[in-house]
């Protein structure tokens, strides 16, 4: 038998994990200048065909320093097919879907463009989600 102890310290957990997703703000980790890292999920419906680029939602209320990552997923209407975004779908012999995100520091918010053939995606609703270091 040796002599050293070992001990088990119980922590108060508050809620903050790098597996959260939510809807409100949580901080997920360190960047590599030592600010915080938040994420946070924002839903939206996509339009139809976008030849320009579509605000898909304003965050400027979170003041973003550094954009980190940006995500997500959307379901077609139909529910036969689960996008991930940022991506481009094709069904044998046509390109059913391309959308990409952009976040711009002019206006704080996101963008995104879209190509919809057939209209599978017109009226969906994708998730978003943002990780950032604030200003």
């Amino acid at each position: 038998m040796t002599d050293k102890k070992y001990c088990i310290q119980l922590a108060e957990c508050d809620g903050n994990s790098k597996e959260v997703y939510s809807f409100d703000e949580v901080e997920i980790g360190t960047w590599v200048d030592g600010k915080p890292i938040y994420r946070k999920v924002i839903s939206g419906t996509l339009t139809s065909n976008s030849g320009n680029s579509i605000v898909f939602a304003s965050v400027s209320e979170l003041n973003i320093e550094r954009l980190i990552n940006l995500y997500g997923n959307m379901i077609d209407k139909n529910n036969r097919a689960q996008i991930t975004l940022q991506t481009s779908y094709d069904e044998p012999g046509k390109l059913v879907a391309a959308v990409n995100m952009f976040y711009d520091n002019a206006d704080g918010s996101i963008y995104y463009h879209l190509l919809n053939n057939n209209g599978k995606y017109s009226g969906c609703t994708a998730y978003v989600v943002i990780e950032y270091t604030k200003k």
